[in-house]
């Protein structure tokens, strides 16, 4: 008798986006694919943090490319408190950054238009998701750089 084993998935309620950044120089990969990108920062957070796979859900390249990173169905790495009902998304860029900065004084037009519309498709994806946050609101940290609600409704 042959049995196969199916991996059970469980769907977990998603209420939240929260926004980082790579904290990078405007030149660091500038000029890669985008699947590039996201196997470098999951060797960060594999081999050099020891985590389980890269922290973020995407990451969005300085060309505006939305790399899927950690399966959505899979808790982050991302903020802690938040990981479990959230998802990360992290623009390349920002190093040197302040949390009041505006958007466009550390990431690109590409990225800009990228963002808001990962935004809206995963808050078509995901019905549940009321609230879209940038990670300096839980942390003591200048990431994403920008003031994500005033980004939001400017």
């Amino acid at each position: 008798i042959n049995f196969k084993i199916h991996e059970v998935r469980q769907m977990r309620t998603i209420n939240e986006i929260i926004i980082h950044c790579t904290a990078t120089r405007p030149g660091w990969m500038a000029d890669s694919p985008v699947e590039d990108i996201v196997k470098e920062i999951t060797r960060w957070h594999t081999e050099d943090r020891g985590w389980s796979d890269c922290g973020y859900s995407h990451i969005i390249s300085r060309k505006g490319e939305v790399g899927a990173a950690r399966p959505e169905h899979r808790s982050g790495a991302h903020c802690k408190g938040k990981n479990s009902t959230s998802l990360g998304v992290s623009l390349c860029g920002g190093r040197g950054g302040e949390a009041d900065d505006a958007f466009e004084d550390n990431f690109t037009p590409e990225q800009d238009a990228a963002l808001r519309g990962l935004i809206a498709d995963l808050k078509e994806k995901y019905p549940t998701i009321n609230k879209v946050s940038g990670h300096s609101e839980f942390s003591s940290k200048a990431c994403p750089c920008f003031d994500v609600t005033e980004w939001l409704i400017g």
